[in-house]
């Protein structure tokens, strides 16, 4: 709400209140999301938004690496281009949590998260290798969401 008041430079009261209502309902509607569930408590879901937000810098940094890794692959007549599939296994169970990782593969340019069917993620990539090492081995993304939301964490 205060990214938009800034970006929209409406500050009078009437905009205000509106947005104030419009959060309210939102938040209502969406509190299956907001909180984790019923039995973990609130503070259990201030500390997983709190662990999300501290995430977001090495998330947004990974998408910056593999924006510039993409560019010059595709540029430079050297750089190998190997796509191919894989499968990505996790134990995740909260729907959540995989939806966020199956972002987050997504998002990082040369992967795209073909499939998902329960923990197991179908993966396409530009660069076969280089997905392997960094969602199959290193698995820094997979570990850094199962610290964001307390589960499965290898």
């Amino acid at each position: 709400m205060l990214f938009w008041y800034i970006l929209s430079g409406y500050l009078e009261p009437f905009y205000i209140g509106a947005g104030i209502v419009c959060c309210a309902v939102v938040a209502l509607i969406s509190t299956d999301l907001l909180f984790l569930s019923d039995e973990t408590g609130i503070l259990r879901s201030v500390g997983a938004f709190i662990r999300f937000v501290a995430y977001l810098p090495r998330l947004m940094l990974g998408i910056v690496l593999a924006n510039i890794d993409v560019a010059y692959r595709v540029l430079h007549p050297r750089m190998p281009i190997d796509p191919g599939i894989i499968t990505v296994d996790t134990p995740f169970q909260n729907d959540i949590l995989r939806t966020a990782f199956a972002n987050a593969i997504t998002l990082t340019p040369g992967t795209v998260t073909v499939e998902v069917a329960g923990g197991r993620y179908t993966v396409h990539a530009l660069v076969r290798g280089a997905a392997e090492e960094s969602l199959l081995k290193e698995r820094g993304l997979q570990n850094s969401l199962a610290h964001v939301f307390c589960e499965g964490e290898e």
